[in-house]
């Protein structure tokens, strides 16, 4: 089983290591122009990241005040290990104590049944962004009293 560290906090914490994972798996693999991938908003949003037990940056994820995330990525050697919807539980829980009701994403097509395995749904119809094609999908938040 893969020793995990998570951090969360603010951009001007964790840039070096979001960057890390975003610019291999959006700009190297997927071929997103590097400008869009960098958006110039990440100082507005709360990022999560997860390392391995040589803390080194596998798995990133930022979530913005509105409820909107985003920039969901695990280095290609270590999908389909569970790091996906730790990074889901993770932005569920910063949700919760930001006060947000739902979740919600711009999601890859190819994506759409991991995020449904995680209890969101999709609404709209499917649309291009960068390039590749995206669904909107929502999640309801459940706060604990």
């Amino acid at each position: 089983m893969l020793e995990i560290t998570v951090k969360t906090g603010p951009w001007s914490e964790l840039q070096e290591y979001c960057k890390t994972v975003r610019l291999s798996v959006f700009v190297e693999e997927q071929l997103v122009p590097s400008t869009l991938e960098l958006d110039g908003t990440d100082n507005n949003h709360h990022h999560v990241v997860i390392f391995n037990d040589s803390n080194k940056p596998i798995a990133t994820a930022r979530l913005a005040k509105n409820g909107k995330l985003g920039r969901m990525s695990v280095l290609k050697q270590y999908r389909q290990q569970g790091l996906g919807t730790e990074l889901l539980n993770q932005l569920t829980k910063l949700a919760g104590s930001l006060d947000l009701e739902v979740l919600f994403c711009h999601a890859q097509i190819s994506a759409s049944d991991f995020y449904i395995k995680n209890g969101f749904q999709k609404t709209g119809k499917p649309f291009e962004e960068a390039g590749i094609s995206h669904i909107k999908m929502r999640k309801n938040v459940v706060l604990s009293l």
